[in-house]
């Protein structure tokens, strides 16, 4: 029985080790002794079986070999993060305003085409699948991969971001990430530019090379300020784009010049929120001052607030501050606070009950455009989302100044 167990304990590895290696190298003997141990062979009247010793040195030994297997899987993410890649699996492409862009410009299936950080080529696969008609592109990479999923455009190994090619048109990309934190805690280099995020810099050079450009990057860039005068329009793509990364993205579109004032189409997948600047008449600024001052993450606040919203939902809201245990609170928490400084005689509940339809006027106008998108998609396909200290400071300031004016 135990023999049975053996084998059927190692079967489903067997195809993908060697059983020569685990012989010599745990075992000091031959592969075929191994072998018949494995399958109870009886060769001249002798049973070969595993010891509960020999059990304890194969236990021993695949052990080792998987120490070996996941340090090799974090030499390869770190590979990954070294050259910032995450590679692209859903089409983003598939989509009107896309199209739009892409028509727009002047003899588009007759222009020269650049992909600077072209991996395995995937957006190039995913442009011809939307429009044949492209076939002029250069590909270019740091360290070119193995895979190309188009062979007919090779892709040309050269670091991009130091020595980015000119005489394009078009650029179709997906630019690296990569933050400056990021980069610092994990002991990488990072080039020496003002960004504090990889893809801005990559951004920066590209606009500085090239009239048109389409790029998948951080969503949080809708909100970054930069770039507006060439901006056409951004997509919001709430779906998974990548094998290993849950990396919230957005597809931003740009043009020569902006001729409306650095405004903008925002798409979040395939619904219209509308103008940039008209969502932004709802972003509570004005609200910024107030005579109240409020201390955030102060452990013993009455109103407490759920900061981030959960799989199923969009569940950030206000709450007695009671129900947040004060241990967990620290100087550093973002996913849920405690907040002191409610002035004296004003009803809690009333309180919270205001701010928490305020809260919902402001995600219902803007679409949660300014709101941080977080990891993860919710049940409704949408972005889970992070509201900052500023906006509930706003909200706040806005019922406090709306409900309560002589206070």
């Amino acid at each position: 029985m135990k023999k049975n167990r053996v084998k059927k304990a190692i079967e489903p590895i067997l195809p993908a080790i060697s059983l020569a290696y685990i012989a010599q190298q745990y075992f000091g003997k031959s592969r075929q002794n191994i072998y018949q141990k494995i399958n109870n062979l009886t060769i001249n009247g002798t049973e070969y079986n595993f010891s509960d010793g020999e059990i304890d040195v194969m236990i021993n030994g695949l052990k080792d070999i998987n120490r070996n297997i996941t340090k090799s899987i974090g030499m390869l993410q770190h590979t990954k993060r070294i050259r910032a890649k995450h590679y692209t699996n859903n089409n983003p492409f598939n989509h009107q305003m896309f199209k739009e862009w892409l028509y727009q410009i002047p003899n588009h299936h007759k222009l020269k085409y650049l992909e600077p950080f072209a991996g395995s080529n995937n957006i190039i696969q995913l442009a011809q699948d939307i429009n044949n008609n492209i076939n002029d592109w250069s590909c270019y990479d740091i360290e070119p991969p193995i895979t190309n999923n188009v062979p007919q455009y090779k892709i040309i190994k050269r670091d991009t971001i130091k020595s980015f090619p000119s005489g394009y048109d078009v650029i179709i990309t997906n630019p690296p990430y990569l933050g400056k934190s990021s980069a610092s805690r994990r002991k990488l280099n990072f080039p020496d530019t003002h960004y504090d995020d990889l893809y801005k810099l990559c951004l920066d050079i590209m606009l500085n090379n090239c009239p048109y450009v389409a790029a998948i990057i951080p969503e949080s860039f809708i909100t970054s300020g930069l770039f507006h005068n060439r901006l056409f329009g951004v997509i919001s793509l709430n779906s998974k784009m990548f094998n290993d990364t849950d990396c919230p993205v957005c597809l931003g579109l740009f043009i020569p010049n902006n001729q409306d004032n650095g405004d903008f189409k925002v798409y979040i997948g395939d619904d219209y929120v509308g103008m940039y600047n008209d969502s932004k008449q709802y972003d509570l600024s004005e609200y910024v001052k107030s005579n109240n001052n409020w201390v955030f993450n102060d452990s013993q606040g009455s109103i407490g607030v759920k900061c981030v919203d959960s799989q199923k939902g969009a569940d950030i809201y206000f709450h007695r501050g009671e129900i947040i245990d004060p241990n967990k609170i620290k100087v550093s928490s973002r996913a849920f606070t405690r907040i002191g400084g409610l002035p004296e005689n004003i009803d809690l509940d009333r309180f919270i009950a205001e701010c928490n339809k305020e809260l919902g006027l402001y995600r219902d106008n803007t679409k949660d455009i300014f709101m941080t998108s977080f990891k993860g998609l919710r049940k409704d396909g949408k972005y889970r989302r992070r509201i900052d200290f500023k906006t509930i400071r706003y909200i706040l300031n806005k019922v406090l100044k709306r409900q309560y004016p002589n206070i």
